[in-house]
């Protein structure tokens, strides 16, 4: 089978903060329909599907921000009281979508899993509002640039062909 064709979306992102904030719009985007399709859903089962597709896509964002944003931004920073706060935010949305699969209540669960999207967009406004321009006042150009790259390799489906 053929690779998948590159994503022209990314790849014109000069550094990592311009990639993470597309992301973010990407994602905006996804919550949006998943709150459109999540009032019809007549079931927990079904919502819990929902967040489970927002889970995935959110566990892989974590993780990319911590290995590369956030490790390079700590190494970087004295005061590591915006990079706490982030963490935390991402344990809080951790536990909300955590809790939401132990609810067998439909409307519990669509509760739970508009709370826990609603801290997610608060916490990337967080930090495209606080972190992002840490990184790019505190980073050199071509180090954001190579995290942009690293990132790239990270999401291969995207890389340019």
């Amino acid at each position: 089978m053929n690779d998948p064709p590159a994503c022209a979306i990314y790849k014109d992102m000069e550094n990592i903060t311009e990639t993470l904030i597309m992301e973010h719009g990407i994602f905006r985007d996804v919550f949006d329909q998943i709150e459109r399709v999540m009032d019809g859903a007549p079931s927990a089962t079904e919502v819990k599907l929902l967040a489970s597709v927002v889970e995935g896509l959110l566990s892989r964002h974590g993780e990319t921000e911590t290995n590369l944003a956030y490790a390079a931004l700590d190494h970087a920073l004295a005061d590591r009281g915006a990079l706490d706060r982030l963490h935390q935010d991402h344990h809080e949305i951790d536990h909300q979508f955590k809790y939401l699969q132990h609810t067998a209540d439909a409307a519990e669960a669509r509760h739970r899993l508009k709370r826990a999207l609603a801290a997610t967009r608060e916490h990337f406004r967080r930090e495209e509002k606080t972190v992002f321009p840490m990184l790019e006042q505190t980073l050199h150009p071509d180090t954001l640039g190579m995290l942009g790259r690293k990132w790239m390799e990270s999401h291969s489906a995207f890389a340019p062909a």
